[in-house]
């Protein structure tokens, strides 16, 4: 059996997934998928740039994730969730006290 492969990948709140309201899903086009819980499903395909998307659901609603790109760390957005959008200085607080923490280990 083939591995299905997927355009993209995002981290969805699990707690949105269990809410019952509906939520955008954004795609990296600015394309937006509708999700209508009960979500049962391991991907959606964006109707404006057909990219298929993996969702990957995080426990409860923890707003952010650390990730890391070509620069370092970075703060990925779980999406569904109900945590406020952090400003750039925010961002760069958090992931510098991150960054400091994990030296200390």
């Amino acid at each position: 059996m083939r591995k299905k492969k997927f355009d993209l990948y995002t981290f969805v709140a699990g707690k949105a997934l269990k809410s019952g309201k509906a939520f955008p899903l954004k795609c990296n086009c600015g394309g937006v998928v509708t999700i209508l819980p009960p979500f049962e499903d391991e991907f959606v395909t964006c109707h404006k740039c057909e990219s298929t998307i993996k969702i990957l659901v995080i426990d409860g609603d923890p707003g952010y994730i650390y990730g890391e790109d070509s620069t370092g760390t970075i703060l990925i957005p779980v999406q569904g969730s109900s945590a406020k959008p952090l400003s750039k200085d925010e961002q760069k607080k958090i992931i510098e006290d991150f960054e400091k923490n994990q030296k200390a280990i």
